[in-house]
């Protein structure tokens, strides 16, 4: 496969302009038999080591660095107002040419190996400098960075209260970079039977400890790298999961099916359906953005690029506040990894 084709597949090129911030950026590096890992970290101006905060990892797609994720999604503007840290883990060149995490290679889809196990570690060197609240910790990601993000939410479920994904696929949807190319164009496997494999990663990974993991997915219809039905793929896996995650059985105690529908324009910008997906105790466990002539892009984004959308809806707040929602309905432990 050619490196041209691989660019035209998975790269996220950006070119932005980062705002200043009120708070403050630093630098880690961590290294486990797997190999090392870069960070950066953004520190809230509000941060006092004597009360603990939340902790947002930002998974960044193809190509980007840390100040572009920051400036395209806005997270920095937003930790500052609510007091919160974001990590950037940083994919190398070494690791990836185009500095794609390899969410595709089964080499770095499990919990204790490859990259999961060194973004794990990036968030224990975290831990281990910052009084971080650790029912508060949170996985994002966008394209590359979405589909790594569910990695993780599989490989280490009791790190994390919530998932978000912008143009991300379903869990374990390829096992080659051909397997994921041809994904991203025409969906993955069967998402029941992804669900399922998602289940006992989680069950294995966290002794049963985990019994609900939120996800939110923001989906272009215009997206030219990704097929819009990976998003249906991903809710639909993540809904299976949630099913075993339940009660141990297949009986759709949570059912994608019985999704409670919303369709808003917004203000000078799309038409957008928001899909809502409840648990068996009726409360929220699922969003579903699809967003009507938006490209592969993070929507509602403050910065004019060819990958983010000022048109909205505000991926970042609404992330936020589905976080916000469903964390008060979940308590986990936190690892030891």
């Amino acid at each position: 496969m050619s490196l041209k084709r691989i660019t035209v597949s998975f790269a996220l090129l950006v070119f932005v302009v980062v705002p200043a911030h009120a708070g403050s950026w630093t630098s880690g590096k961590v290294k486990n038999p797997s190999g090392s890992l870069e960070y950066k970290l953004f520190v809230s101006s509000a941060y006092r080591k004597e009360k603990p905060v939340p902790l947002v990892l930002m998974l960044h797609g193809c190509t980007q660095t840390a100040e572009e994720l920051a400036a395209i999604s806005g997270f920095n503007e937003l930790a500052d107002k609510n007091s919160f840290l974001v990590a950037y883990p940083l994919q190398s060149v070494a690791a990836n040419p185009l500095k794609c995490w390899n969410w595709f290679d089964p080499k770095h889809q499990s919990r204790d190996t490859g990259e999961p196990s060194l973004i794990a570690a990036v968030i224990q060197d975290i831990r281990a400098s910052y009084n971080i609240d650790e029912q508060r910790m949170y996985a994002v990601g966008i394209s590359a960075g979405g589909a790594m993000a569910v990695v993780m939410g599989t490989a280490y479920p009791e790190l994390f209260a919530g998932l978000a994904v912008i143009a991300g696929t379903e869990y374990k949807a390829g096992s080659t970079v051909q397997d994921g190319l041809a994904a991203m164009k025409q969906g993955g496997p069967d998402p029941n039977r992804q669900g399922l494999l998602a289940f006992q990663a989680i069950q294995k990974s966290a002794a049963g400890s985990v019994t609900r993991l939120p996800l939110i997915v923001f989906q272009g219809t215009k997206d030219p790298y990704l097929n819009p039905v990976n998003a249906d793929q991903l809710i639909a896996q993540w809904a299976q999961t949630h099913d075993y995650l339940d009660d141990d059985k297949d009986n759709d105690s949570v059912n994608v099916q019985t999704a409670t529908e919303k369709t808003v324009v917004v203000p000078n910008g799309y038409r957008v359906t928001k899909y809502s997906y409840n648990d068996s105790k009726g409360h929220l466990l699922l969003e579903k953005w699809i967003v009507e002539g938006l490209g592969h892009a993070w929507p509602g984004s403050a910065i004019a690029n060819p990958f983010a959308d000022a048109k909205g809806p505000n991926a970042t707040e609404e992330i936020w506040r589905f976080f916000a929602e469903t964390t008060s309905r979940t308590t986990r432990k936190a690892g030891n990894e």
